[in-house]
């Protein structure tokens, strides 16, 4: 309570100072809500960042070498200050916003206008993975498999030198693939209406461009203060064998209800694909809502520290919950609340994990609006698996480890939705 109120007591004062000063003409309109949004932004985290030690970073001198920087900085310059501050902690979901920049960071959740193509990097290519039925991209003749070259004349070299000048944490390199991969998709999502060029090498390896619309997604949800509409996919539909699969883009609010009715829908199948592979995260409280439809029992599964002490993350069971095998996909764009879902459903034993190694980006976070518009970011929690392990940095580790294949792709094959259904196949036959 003491920390609060001194946080609100700091706040105040600097709201105070800025409406006394909002005639002082010396520092100009802009740098002064700089200033006062980088005095908000250090208060917030100096009272409630996780880790009171700050494992080691003087924070208080952070402060003063930063902050004259700040009071002369341009506005680019600004964003980039306050960031170079925050990223000295070295953990993920810290960082200042400017509020037209989330469609860049978040593209296939934030952004309005999109192709149709997903892609990853493979050993440095961006190779097309999946192309949406019926969508520009798709008309346009491109294929999974298919390597993107270009955007709009930049290399995806050049995109990748510009996207590492500037890599938030974690520091690993999955973090590193994560952040270039964001920024290529960035370039192919932006607004309904526009076009893109896409220049790209097809199975044969015959170079090749088209110049493609972004046409409007659908599923558009308005968010919280701050965050532009998020664009939410959603798919349910059984395999061979009557084998379910959900498969979706964010945690939204409304998967609180939507993902728990869904996974009820399926207490038939006879096994369970839940993929998450590409989704950022989102909301903790719908990851949570899906992961209790699989407990049958109070059930543990993280822990989390907290400024105020530690707290324990326990499932409620659902009432009829699904009790057959539960198989979860992932990858390096799997980030946060797809990093909880996953680890927590692993280490309890409700699912087997398959597919790449996520980033370690994984902080249980609020937001907060700024005086100059931007929005702030920031951890309040480190969360632990059972064994202790810190989800941060460490990301989770699949219990069956299985990369896509480029030549597997041109043939329409996804090597690692196979291998989830292959697992679900081997583990009904070894129970009869």
């Amino acid at each position: 309570m003491r920390s609060k109120r001194r946080l609100w007591m700091g706040l105040a004062t600097v709201l105070i100072v800025l409406v006394s000063c909002c005639s002082c003409v010396a520092m100009g309109g802009k740098r002064l809500l700089n200033w006062a949004s980088f005095e908000i932004v250090w208060r917030v985290v100096d009272s409630r960042y996780f880790d009171p030690t700050f494992a080691g970073v003087d924070w208080q001198e952070l402060h003063d070498r930063y902050q004259q920087q700040v009071m002369r900085a341009g506005n680019a310059e600004y964003y980039r200050l306050v960031n170079e501050m925050l990223w000295r902690l070295d953990v993920s979901h810290l960082a200042v916003v400017p509020s037209n920049y989330w469609r860049m960071v978040e593209p296939t959740v934030m952004a309005g206008g999109s192709t149709g193509l997903d892609v990853r990097l493979f050993d440095g290519e961006a190779v097309i993975t999946s192309v949406e039925a019926g969508s520009s991209a798709a008309q346009a003749g491109l294929r999974p498999g298919f390597a993107v070259v270009s955007i709009d004349g930049k290399s995806i070299a050049e995109i990748a030198r510009e996207a590492e000048s500037e890599i938030p944490p974690p520091d690993n390199e999955r973090n590193r693939i994560e952040t270039i991969t964001s920024d290529i998709l960035a370039h192919l999502y932006g607004r309904p209406g526009t076009h893109v060029t896409i220049g790209y090498l097809d199975g044969q390896g015959q170079r090749s461009s088209k110049r493609i619309e972004r046409r409007s997604r659908p599923g558009k949800t308005a968010t919280a203060a701050g965050f532009p509409p998020n664009y939410i996919t959603f798919e349910s539909r059984r395999l061979a064998g009557g084998i379910g699969y959900i498969q979706f883009n964010w945690f939204g609010a409304d998967l609180a209800e939507k993902l728990p009715s869904t996974i009820a829908s399926m207490r038939n199948a006879p096994g369970l694909i839940i993929d998450l592979r590409g989704n950022p995260g989102g909301m903790r409280d719908a990851a949570i809502a899906g992961a209790e439809q699989l407990v049958s029992e109070r059930t543990k599964c993280s822990t989390l520290r907290t400024r105020g002490g530690s707290r324990e993350i326990v499932l409620k069971p659902a009432y009829d919950s699904y009790d057959g095998p539960v198989v979860v996909l992932i990858d390096v764009m799997s980030k946060s609340s797809s990093e909880f879902f996953a680890a927590c459903t692993q280490a309890i034993g409700r699912s087997v994990v398959i597919g790449d190694r996520s980033p370690g980006s994984v902080g249980p976070a609020e937001i907060m609006p700024l005086p100059n518009g931007a929005t702030f970011i920031y951890p309040v929690a480190q969360e632990s698996t059972l064994d202790g392990t810190i989800l941060e940095d460490h990301g989770v580790i699949p219990d069956i480890p299985v990369a896509l294949d480029r030549a597997l792709l041109t043939q329409g094959i996804d090597s690692q939705l196979e291998a989830a259904t292959a697992h679900i196949l081997q583990q009904l036959e070894e129970s009869r």
